[in-house]
């Protein structure tokens, strides 16, 4: 994901749901330092970044932390980014109205990657992945929490209904873009979803 966004050609990038910091900061490990390019990291929650502060501090003049809304970013100006990257975010939110806000806010011809969960094939091997998630998810959850596993379960809701790759691709199309498509990782457990902005 990271090495993509560094690859691609864009000037501003938003990164939402950036959460504390991860694709952000390896991005900026991928790329050569360049005074032109400039990044938008922003998610809903002040605790995330405050993390994302700490762990981007040497890099802090080539981000800009915002607490933003996904679903709606009005101090964003339409037209504003070359690239809208989001990794892991769809699933916990309202994917339509997340992808209509990226929409509006890239440039016309922008490029819009998604990371995000997906489905293994064949389906017996995903079924059994979903199994075994439903046993050791609420388990770390537990031990992490100190016996709270209900945002770990959350977690494993959203992965359970979430779209298969293609019904992704087929919203994201639908929603307006253009030139969209999709490579499976892991087997199928995510995959990244590529989209550009019609000129």
């Amino acid at each position: 994901m990271a090495a993509l966004i560094a690859a691609e050609p864009w000037t501003r990038l938003l990164d939402a749901a950036s959460g504390t910091g991860d694709i952000v900061l390896r991005v900026l490990n991928h790329q050569t330092a360049t005074a032109s390019r400039k990044i938008v990291a922003s998610d809903i929650s002040p605790q995330m970044l405050a993390i994302a502060k700490r762990r981007l501090e040497r890099v802090s003049q080539r981000v800009e932390l915002r607490l933003l809304d996904a679903h709606s970013m009005p101090d964003i100006p339409a037209g504003s980014v070359d690239l809208y990257s989001i990794s892991l975010g769809l699933k916990i939110c309202d994917r339509a109205a997340v992808l209509r806000e990226a929409l509006r806010v890239l440039k016309p011809g922008g490029r819009l990657i998604v990371l995000e969960a997906s489905n293994i094939e064949p389906q017996w091997l995903h079924r059994t992945y979903l199994q075994y998630m439903s046993l050791v998810m609420p388990l770390i959850g537990w031990l992490a929490t100190g016996g709270d596993a209900s945002a770990y379960r959350y977690l494993l809701r959203g992965v359970r209904e979430f779209p298969t790759a293609e019904e992704l691709a087929d919203e994201i199309h639908r929603l307006g873009f253009e030139e969209v498509s999709f490579e499976r990782l892991s087997l199928g457990i995510v995959a990244i979803h590529l989209a550009r902005k019609p000129n």
